[in-house]
């Protein structure tokens, strides 16, 4: 692979791994992440 080619895989792999994480450390009452229904529910 060319020189010029490693800082775009590198950010481009940083922005894979990074979009691939869950924002599951929010605490609010009114938050939920899509695609999970049962969030508005749980703990009760």
């Amino acid at each position: 692979m060319p020189v010029r080619y490693y800082a775009l895989v590198s950010l481009f792999a940083a922005a894979l791994l990074t979009g691939c994480t869950g924002n599951y450390k929010f605490n609010d009452d009114h938050y939920r992440p899509l695609g999970d229904p049962q969030a508005l529910n749980r703990g009760q």
